[in-house]
């Protein structure tokens, strides 16, 4: 149990009073300095949790903002491959039409120079036709003309002019 003579005892009374002077100098200190260091460090806490909540709201922001804008591309590039493939039908379309046009003009060509080539056949092949028939009326008169048929021919030449002429 407890010796209440212990209570009068010096050693006993300086120990306490250490001890006093132990705790008022901690609680002291505590007051001074832990109080404010606990208060800084608290302060610090909260800043950083209140930055990280401000940083966690501008993500989301960031990211709504991210995901409007990629799907605006979406649309954009979509209604770009429609305009591309709308341009691209288009232009084949009218590449198309010109080729065919061009090629009815290269037909109508090619049928005229075709009918100038028959032409100029037709034309060579009379040309000819009309040089062997003379010089084979020519070897004929050559061959059967003599001067008394030469005669005859030409008296009745004169007789078919006067007629004609009469």
């Amino acid at each position: 149990m407890f010796d209440p003579t212990l209570l009068r005892d010096p050693v006993f009374i300086a120990k306490v009073v250490d001890f006093v002077i132990f705790v008022v100098a901690l609680i002291f200190l505590w007051n001074k300095f832990g109080v404010a260091m606990l208060t800084a460090q608290q302060e610090a806490q909260n800043k950083a949790v209140d930055d990280a909540l401000a940083y966690r709201e501008e993500s989301e922001q960031a990211l709504r903002e991210a995901q409007a804008a990629l799907e605006t591309a979406k649309s954009d590039a979509k209604r770009m491959v429609e305009f591309g493939s709308a341009q691209a039908a288009r232009l084949i379309a009218d590449e198309r039409r010109d080729a065919e046009e061009h090629a009815k003009r290269i037909l109508a060509h090619a049928g005229g120079e075709l009918d100038r080539e028959r032409y100029r056949v037709r034309r060579e092949l009379l040309e000819e036709t009309v040089e062997r028939a003379h010089a084979q009326a020519q070897a004929i008169v050559k061959r059967e003309l003599d001067a008394a048929r030469q005669r005859t021919l030409v008296e009745r030449f004169i007789t078919d002019l006067e007629r004609s002429h009469a």
